[in-house]
């Protein structure tokens, strides 16, 4: 399988909802670093908790993959993807109001020669978020 493949099925898996999908697409000691949370570690640990925590809170959950770029050793992709999805339950430490919220994000991926998911790093804007769902107060 491609990278870009890859890629494609990982947002596929997330669309479904497919936590265990997503993970299969990741070599054994898979990391991620979704910076705007400061969450770094273990797919397995902190992926399967992030992912698992947003498709409870928002069982609406969706993507939709704008724009993949892979490299030229097909080892690394980058992904444009906006995420959305409407509140069921609190998350973050945001109460839930029911509001509904659509994010850009920036994905990269980085895949081992097997084009398993070696490590994703994650950018976000979360103050679009937060005001999104609530959380800010308005200016």
């Amino acid at each position: 399988m491609s990278s870009r493949a890859t890629i494609t099925q990982f947002f596929d898996c997330y669309r479904a909802h497919d936590v265990a999908g997503m993970l299969a697409l990741c070599a054994p000691q898979a990391k991620i670093d979704y910076v705007p949370l400061g969450a770094t570690g273990s797919a397995e640990v902190i992926g399967r908790q992030i992912w698992a925590s947003l498709v409870e809170a928002f069982p609406d959950l969706q993507n939709k993959i704008v724009a993949l770029h892979a490299s030229d050793t097909d080892r690394a992709v980058t992904a444009e993807v906006v995420i959305g999805g409407t509140q069921a339950r609190d998350f973050l430490g945001i109460a839930n109001h029911a509001r509904s919220f659509s994010v850009r994000h920036a994905f990269i991926f980085q895949l081992d020669p097997q084009a398993r998911i070696e490590r994703i790093t994650a950018y976000w804007d979360n103050t679009k978020l937060f005001g999104d769902l609530g959380k800010l107060a308005s200016v």
